[in-house]
């Protein structure tokens, strides 16, 4: 059943993932150092200029899922769904839950360049390419202590929208590019 969505409640590939993961920083003097950026090349979103580290997922957590094997729930940009085949959960194309490309929404503000100090209400859509693998894998490496340790990768279109201070809403055109890789430890199992 790995592999096709809905898996078991218990006992079967998926429970390798089942819990709390948590991101380890690649910079040991950084704790909210990522592996993932964010590069944008809109002229809309000037903040957003250039390539920036983005950490999105400090935390993951994967319990058993309906249509899929997966479902993470940490709420940092939900819902992204996973389907397992041997060491990897992979977000399936479509989302079986939407019939759509899958996509998760993370909230942010903006700095608004018409009032000094006050902010605008914007979000970014991030959608995993097709083909590109989102994908967290199990590793045959251990952590401190023995903590089982899997590796986020993998990249998204992040399509940014934000209020322009006049009562409308700026869209990026051409979209961000987020990507990367981050590795993490388990701290909890069901």
């Amino acid at each position: 059943m790995a592999g096709c969505g809905g898996g078991s409640s218990s006992g079967g590939p998926q429970d390798a993932f089942i819990g709390r993961w948590f991101q380890e920083s690649p910079n040991p003097t950084d704790p909210t150092a990522t592996g993932f950026t964010l590069n944008c090349t809109d002229p809309n979103f000037p903040d957003f200029a250039g390539t920036h580290a983005l950490l999105v997922w400090p935390t993951l957590i994967f319990e058993h899922g309906t249509l899929t094997d997966l479902a993470e729930t940490s709420g940092n940009c939900s819902p992204l769904n996973y389907d397992v085949m041997g060491k990897s959960a992979t977000v399936p194309h479509p989302d079986p839950y939407l019939d759509s490309d899958p996509g998760c929404v993370i909230p942010f503000t903006i700095p608004n360049p018409a009032m000094a100090g006050a902010t605008l209400q914007a979000i970014v859509i991030l959608t995993p390419a097709e083909g590109a693998m989102w994908s967290f894998m199990l590793l045959d490496t251990k952590g401190t202590g023995g903590v089982p340790q899997a590796r986020l990768t993998g990249s998204a279109t992040g399509h940014l929208a934000a209020q322009d201070g006049m009562g409308g809403v700026i869209e990026s055109n051409p979209d961000c590019t987020y990507a990367g890789m981050d590795t993490y430890f388990r701290l909890t199992q069901p």
